[in-house]
């Protein structure tokens, strides 16, 4: 079994797919962090300090010969938990440059979708007004210029805006 896991590890690595790799083992850190705390509300701040660290080390090019990487991650584990036990600080910066994933672009169509869907409800001048606020981001003058509206209206309709899709959400929720 070690030699499976061992050959799709090395797959991984070269793949640079570091994702994968964390997610293989993650029931080994978590658990092996949880029973070395006996359970402690740290167990999960130090699992995922080993994991940061890892992939700290993943972002600078470590690289670790022929070990096998089930042994670099039982490593890590054992030292982020020693400086822990040590009262070291056990967090590790991320990365220079490094980006947390992007947000799936379906999510952002389907919330753009639910938004248009609870605008129809409104009144066209209010539907008009949240519309250019949340859907295109414009501030509020911005959008009293673009209807031709006073400051002071647009601030009235986004609050019977507000107030209107409340009640929906709360007679739907």
């Amino acid at each position: 079994m070690t030699h499976g896991r061992d050959a799709e590890d090395a797959k991984l690595l070269q793949a640079g797919d570091i994702a994968g790799l964390l997610a293989a083992y993650n029931d080994t850190i978590v658990g092996r962090c949880v029973a070395r705390l006996r359970g402690s509300l740290d167990a999960e701040d130090v699992a995922q300090n080993v994991r940061l660290r890892l992939l700290s080390e993943f972002h600078r090019g470590r690289s670790y010969g022929d070990l096998p990487y089930r042994v670099v991650v039982h490593q890590v584990i054992g030292w982020t938990l020693g400086d822990y036990h040590a009262g070291r600080p056990t967090d590790v910066p991320l990365p220079e440059g490094w980006e947390p994933a992007s947000p799936d672009a379906s999510d952002e169509v389907a919330m753009k979708y639910n938004l248009r869907r609870l605008f129809e409800t409104l009144p066209e001048k209010t539907r008009a007004v949240l519309e250019l606020r949340y859907s295109l981001g414009l501030e509020h003058e911005q959008i009293a210029e673009r209807l031709g509206m006073k400051r002071n209206a647009v601030d009235q309709a986004l609050n019977r805006g507000h107030s209107k899709l409340r009640d929906v959400l709360v007679a739907d929720g």
